[in-house]
């Protein structure tokens, strides 16, 4: 009878002091949250022939392709079957007026670890078609091209996108996609 009191006791301090850990103890001033000011700006121009007032107006056209058709890809060496690949496309750099200025390459490393970050023309990637319509990305530059070129440093763009309530200014990341090979002959 007393080692069943003596070991409900145990148990109940064990219990009750986790719970008492747990307690979160109210702050009792000192710091207030300051309201911080907030500028908006446009990201991109409208397109033009388009009613930049009118949501929803854009529609898709012959020849455009989507960002994320390219993020995450693999780009080749050449248009052949045994390409090697050279890199994948990691980011695609906008101007403010829509334009694609540069192509975020990943090349050297191994599985992603050594890696770095080169900024191409867009006019370096060719896409390359099959005559059953598969596709993939064909870089102009040789793979030695890319690694001896410099490192792009993505710090000296603009943030990215956070949400309105966070703390830090966090950035968005990647939107991510399968990669592709070149397809067999």
């Amino acid at each position: 009878m007393m080692k069943t009191a003596l070991l409900g006791a145990t148990c109940a301090l064990l219990i009750g002091g986790s719970a008492l850990a747990q307690t979160a103890t109210p702050s009792t001033g000192g710091s207030t949250e300051t309201e911080m000011s907030v500028s908006t700006k446009d990201v991109f121009t409208a397109p033009p022939g388009t009613d930049a007032n009118t949501v929803g107006s854009i529609q898709p056209k012959d020849g455009q392709v989507l960002a994320t058709n390219f993020i995450g890809q693999s780009v080749y060496e050449s248009d052949k079957a045994d390409a090697a690949t050279v890199g994948k496309v990691n980011d695609l750099i906008f101007t403010p007026e829509g334009k694609i200025e540069a192509a975020v390459v990943g090349v050297g490393g191994f599985l992603g670890v050594g890696e770095k970050d080169v900024a191409v023309s867009p006019d370096q990637l060719q896409m390359a078609t099959r005559s059953d319509g598969k596709t993939w990305l064909v870089m102009k530059a040789s793979k030695d091209q890319l690694n001896s070129a410099p490192a792009f440093d993505r710090n000296k763009l603009a943030e990215g996108v956070a949400a309105p309530g966070a703390s830090d200014s966090g950035t968005t990341a990647p939107a991510g996609g399968g990669t592709a090979s070149p397809p067999a002959q």
